[in-house]
């Protein structure tokens, strides 16, 4: 997904509708069963919960981050905030599917109102993410890498549900 021509308000308005969004994917997903047992049900590792927790994890870091470059100059970023592949996978998520969806929801909030308190000249403030080699991000680059990744989830917990719907339920589960 190309995020280069996203602006902070496109950002804020994206975060804003990701719990809709991902609540409308758990939204008749099965005739003869409820959302919270589909969403357990791992395909190629992960379950479309993994995925919502995934997302709401990416959302908070990058809401930490953000209020680091934003409050202090160029302060060192953890690569787990902002680097997708250094972020662990959330191995078996507690709580039903409406609590980690609220949670998802309760992040992006709060991801998106530090957006709008934001400045225009705000936005181009650096960070230093502490990977190998170290590397300089803006505060712009942070709210894309958030929006990537609650996108990036959104995705793969649409396809998750589709085949989970599809097979039968683990009796091991």
């Amino acid at each position: 997904m190309d995020l280069s021509k996203l602006t902070p308000a496109d950002a804020a308005v994206t975060l804003r509708g990701l719990e809709r969004r991902y609540r409308g994917l758990f939204t008749g997903v099965g005739d003869d069963e409820t959302p919270d047992d589909v969403a357990h049900r791992r395909v190629d590792g992960w379950s479309a919960i993994d995925h919502v927790v995934a997302a709401a994890r990416a959302i908070g870091a990058a809401d930490r981050s953000l209020a680091k470059v934003l409050t202090l100059d160029t302060p060192s970023l953890d690569p787990a905030d902002v680097v997708p592949a250094s972020r662990p996978h959330p191995m078996a998520p507690t709580g039903t599917v409406h609590e980690r969806l609220s949670e998802l929801g309760y992040e992006a909030t709060a991801l998106a109102d530090r957006i709008g308190g934001a400045s225009a000249r705000e936005w181009a403030r650096e960070g230093v993410v502490a990977d190998e080699p170290p590397r300089t991000i803006t505060a712009l680059d942070v709210v894309r890498a958030a929006i990537d990744a609650g996108i990036g989830h959104l995705d793969a917990a649409r396809k998750v549900l589709a085949a989970a719907v599809a097979r039968p339920p683990d009796p091991q589960r």
